[in-house]
């Protein structure tokens, strides 16, 4: 049989099993490796007709991963290209696969409706002005449905962490398909003042475990709340709640409101602006929260370092966002 027909009936199988309920307790190995092995590739799947773009991280040596991590990048930025060593912390999720033995996904946003037309995603934010017509939610559905099919694993191994817009994004695909992924990580992106019609409104169908990583200093995606990136005046991409109300949220849905913390304080690093504070709310969906004080927009990272600027501020250096996420998934593995 041609390699894409053996390919096409592991993932019949593996959503066959995740439709019956079946799980596994670990691994199973493909019977062709769906990605190179030990590089980082560029792939495509058409949804709805249209051409979508993404890379895939497959860890020398690997063939039956631990789980799937997605990774999304932020708006108006670098896009896929955060997936590239070095040039953004969203990178080190890939030195964390190296060592862990997960697979990591890179999607791409596509171009925002303004004058640089750079990626971005279309999340939860009804006001949003600036985004495309895209509908990211199917996108990525599709994308995790393919996959954790060609993987053979099942849904509690699947999870998405973001950046930024990114981070909105996780949120949105939570709310609107939170039966696809087993936990979601998000850095500096807060929940929409005013949420899209749908999912966004009505979700999540289920508690999610998430752990929200935002610094207090955050002018980007306002820490207060208010409008995002607002360079020129005008608030057209859209407004969001604030990050502690973000949490708040997360915890009515999770249903632990009133739950008390466990409070931790990591403070390594004197180049930064502050400890970075943990807050772990536990329960059968836990919510972990850390606010990173007087940290601005830029992903905080210890390997990864930017310099800071007037519109990101300063960049927290007490934590690794890709460290804390795999950590936090790593522990909702079956």
């Amino acid at each position: 049989m041609p390699r894409s027909g053996r390919l096409a009936l592991a993932a019949l199988a593996a959503l066959a099993a995740c439709s019956a309920g079946g799980s596994s307790t670990s691994p199973v190995v493909p019977e062709v490796p769906p990605y190179p092995v030990g590089q980082l590739t560029e792939q495509t799947i058409v949804v709805g007709g249209v051409t979508r773009r993404f890379r895939v991280h497959v860890p020398a040596g690997l063939s039956a991963p631990m789980a799937v991590v997605f990774v999304l990048h932020g708006g108006g930025g670098e896009g896929m290209d955060v997936s590239l060593p070095g040039q953004n912390p969203l990178s080190t999720f890939r030195t964390v696969a190296d060592r862990e033995r997960f697979v990591v996904v890179y999607p791409g946003g596509l171009p925002a409706n303004d004058l640089e037309g750079k990626v971005g995603w279309v999340d939860c934010r009804a006001d949003n002005l600036v985004a495309s017509s895209a509908d990211d939610v199917g996108f990525l559905a599709a994308l995790v449905e393919r996959v954790r099919g060609e993987y053979r694993l099942t849904t509690a191994r699947m999870f998405m962490a973001g950046g930024s817009n990114g981070a909105q994004m996780t949120h949105a695909f939570a709310f609107n398909r939170a039966d696809l992924v087993a936990a979601i990580a998000t850095s500096a992106g807060s929940l929409p003042l005013t949420p899209s019609a749908g999912g966004c409104t009505s979700g999540p169908s289920r508690p999610l475990p998430i752990v929200i990583l935002h610094g207090s200093g955050d002018t980007q995606m306002p820490w207060a709340g208010g409008c995002v990136a607002n360079l020129g005046g005008n608030c057209n991409r859209g407004r969001v709640i604030s990050a502690e109300a973000t949490r708040d949220r997360w915890l009515q849905i999770n249903g632990l409101t009133g739950v008390t913390p466990v409070t931790t304080v990591v403070d390594s690093s004197t180049a930064d602006a502050g400890p970075a504070n943990r807050f772990r709310y536990a329960g059968a969906a836990p919510v972990e929260w850390w606010r990173l004080d007087g940290a601005g927009h830029t992903v905080s990272s210890r390997t990864v370092l930017v310099a800071p600027n007037p519109q990101t501020g300063i960049q927290n250096r007490d934590v690794e966002f890709a460290e804390a996420a795999w950590a936090f998934f790593k522990s909702r593995l079956p």
